[in-house]
């Protein structure tokens, strides 16, 4: 791309067609430069609910193999039907597995997001647009620390930004400020993707905004001929250089122009699917097994909806009302439609009535989590996010078995999520966590934890032994032994944790940087060896803006999941500098609770040391975030309905009904 020739057609255009084109113009008459058709910036109010498999599905396969593949192939799909972009992909990380827009987002991990996004994004035709980088809950309040801001959610896009194409800001609020007009944000956003990429940014009344959108090069999504004339006018009272909104229409010219080149030259259109034809095994995680499978019952009798499966109606089901009258020596459920209300308590009671009579199996064929009231009284519980088909479940009950892992914690119900937990909500979101998120706050915080992250059972067994670990100048060498130690194959996903002991900081506790699929037949065993870059376990030192690693004595831990721990050993990093992350342990004690496995309970004090802002007020109020009508709702989901396919359907849903008004239909 001539960046040259790209300025001097810029400098030719009028700022009318300069407010165009930041609007979303794409066919300027009075410019005399090429055009590019069917240039897509945005998939609209439903980005990649509408696919499957889901960023959930693809999380659960821990394999950045598995991810390129499916990025390739929907790559190559967009290109051939003339988009510029690949579609959206995710950065950020799950705080509420139980709800149904957990399914477009990897993992509750940063390091598991960050390696699987990269793996997607490396893989693209044209690249991808990043989304979701506060994470879960992007149109709530949100108020984080620096540590937490740069460690966890902005981590997958250190590690995947070079591969964007743009970057979108969903919405949220960070200390207060709105991320999509927020300068600190969009500038800590743009130093981790290419020069030309874009920010994608939506549009917000009022010309108090419009500097900073221009500023940081944005697109600006929706923004109708009003707001056009609100760029035009801020760029006459100089509240806009020109030479900035020139800055961003080359941001936006730079992918169209890439586009062009790329369609220009030819390509290969063969995307990899073997990684990806095995996805329904690679995918489903197997939570409990009792000893019921794999299934050696001659007949399994097997109840569900048929619309929910392509081959429903040919393996035909069974409905749930009938299982009573209907069931079997060995019954399955096939539950695939629970996202937005949980689990039927009327097909509990039936789940339960089965169970206490005849082997039962539970598979549940959603995009999230839910609560397990039966967990306890039948045999197996199969968590199932990509299975389109009858087959394919019944085949991995009887046979193959599956390979996913849980890329979050399964906790009890809704409530032990800090989010839902009474005891915050009247204090707004759960603000104080800071770097302790997901499993490395569950695991001194609750006891609600009823499958672990990492978690995924098969039908074989594992030992670890000969762990080794050294340090060895910038990086860590963790090297092992895993034996697979029953009757069948199988494939364990072996997972390095570490934690600083004696540390001047805290949070550095049991944290993952490090995990490997590791197939294995029976009684074969292999040695598995990391390379650990140290700045995996650096801290972001919020005095000097940059990150440092901690030295002195660490405990790596070698297992099976966060809890299952099979092999440990001590080893000293001999350099490392001090961070100054804001707390001490004399000022903030509760934050260094975790190093010494005690309950995480911060007072109100030590909260507003961490934030710099006083801790017991509610969020402010944002009108713009009011939720949809429900005409509005009705409309939306009447046209995905012959769009999506009846599996993806609840979590369409879902999203239209939470949605803010503003964005819903565009």
């Amino acid at each position: 791309m001539n960046i040259e020739k790209l300025r001097g057609v810029i400098s030719t255009m009028r700022l009318q067609d300069k407010t165009e084109f930041v609007g979303g113009g794409l066919t300027l008459a009075a410019v005399d430069r090429p055009r590019v058709a069917g240039v897509t910036l945005c998939d609209g109010l439903l980005p990649y609910y509408a696919e499957e498999p889901s960023f959930l599905a693809l999380g659960c396969t821990f394999s950045r193999e598995i991810c390129a593949a499916v990025a390739k192939a929907r790559a190559i799909a967009a290109a051939d039907d003339g988009y510029c972009f690949a579609g959206t992909a995710p950065c950020g990380l799950i705080r509420d597995p139980m709800r149904p827009d957990a399914s477009g987002l990897f993992s509750e991990d940063c390091f598991v997001a960050g390696e699987l996004l990269s793996g997607y994004a490396s893989a693209g035709v044209l690249g991808f647009v990043f989304t979701d980088a506060l994470g879960q809950g992007r149109y709530e309040n949100r108020t984080v620390d620096a540590r937490a801001l740069y460690e966890l959610y902005l981590y997958p896009l250190m590690k995947a930004g070079k591969y964007a194409a743009a970057v979108q800001l969903d919405g949220g609020y960070l200390n207060g400020d709105d991320v999509t007009v927020s300068r600190a944000y969009a500038d800590s956003i743009k130093s981790y993707i290419p020069s030309c990429a874009p920010v994608i940014t939506q549009y917000r009344a009022g010309l108090g905004a419009i500097p900073c959108v221009v500023d940081n090069g944005a697109y600006v999504l929706g923004a109708d001929a009003a707001a056009k004339r609100d760029v035009a006018l801020a760029v006459g009272k100089g509240m806009i250089a020109e030479s900035k909104l020139s800055t961003g229409i080359e941001r936006m010219l730079s992918v169209a122009v890439n586009a062009m080149e790329f369609y220009g030259n030819p390509y290969d259109r063969s995307a990899d699917v073997s990684a990806a034809a095995e996805l329904a095994v690679d995918s489903s995680v197997l939570l409990k097994n009792d000893g019921v499978l794999p299934a050696s019952a001659k007949n399994i009798t097997v109840f569900g909806d048929r619309a929910a499966f392509a081959d429903g109606d040919k393996y035909a089901l069974i409905p749930f009302k009938d299982a009573i009258s209907r069931r079997g020596a060995f019954n399955v459920f096939l539950i695939a439609d629970y996202e937005n209300d949980g689990i039927d308590p009327l097909l509990v009671s039936v789940i339960l009535g089965t169970a206490a009579s005849s082997q039962t199996v539970v598979v549940l064929c959603g995009n999230c989590a839910t609560e397990l009231p039966f967990e306890k009284a039948v045999g197996a519980v199969l968590f199932c996010p990509y299975c389109p088909t009858v087959a394919g479940v019944v085949e991995m009950l009887r046979h193959t078995a599956p390979r996913g892992h849980l890329p979050f914690s399964w906790l009890a119900s809704r409530e032990a999520y800090p989010r839902n937990n009474k005891k915050y909500s009247p204090r707004g979101d759960f603000r104080y966590e800071s770097v302790y998120g997901g499993y490395r706050l569950f695991n001194n915080y609750t006891s609600s934890v009823v499958y672990p992250f990492g978690h995924g059972m098969d039908y074989t067994s594992y030992d670890i032994s000969k762990l080794n670990v050294e340090s060895r100048g910038a990086s860590l060498s963790v090297d092992f032994v895993i034996k697979n130690t029953g009757a069948s194959a199988g494939t364990a996903l072996c997972q390095v944790y570490v934690t600083a002991q004696g540390a001047n900081v805290y949070g550095i506790t049991k944290k993952l940087v490090a995990f490997r699929r590791v197939p294995l037949e029976k009684t074969e065993n292999a040695r598995v060896a990391f390379n650990i870059n140290i700045g995996e376990m650096s801290v972001y030192d919020e005095n000097n803006h940059t990150f440092v690693p901690v030295g002195g004595k660490y405990r790596v831990d070698v297992g099976l999941s966060s809890a299952d721990i099979r092999a440990s050993e001590t080893v000293k990093i001999p350099f490392g500098s001090r961070a100054n992350v804001g707390l001490s342990e004399n000022f903030a004690p509760s934050y260094y609770s975790g190093e010494k496995e005690r309950p995480f309970e911060p007072t109100a004090p030590e909260i507003e040391r961490l934030l710099k802002v006083p801790f017991i007020k509610k969020p402010d109020e944002h009108p713009e975030l009011a939720l949809p009508s429900a005409a509005t709702v009705k409309r939306v989901v009447k046209r995905s309905e012959k769009r999506v396919s009846p599996r993806v359907l609840p979590v369409v849903k879902y999203k239209a009904a939470t949605t803010p008004d503003v964005y819903s239909d565009k």
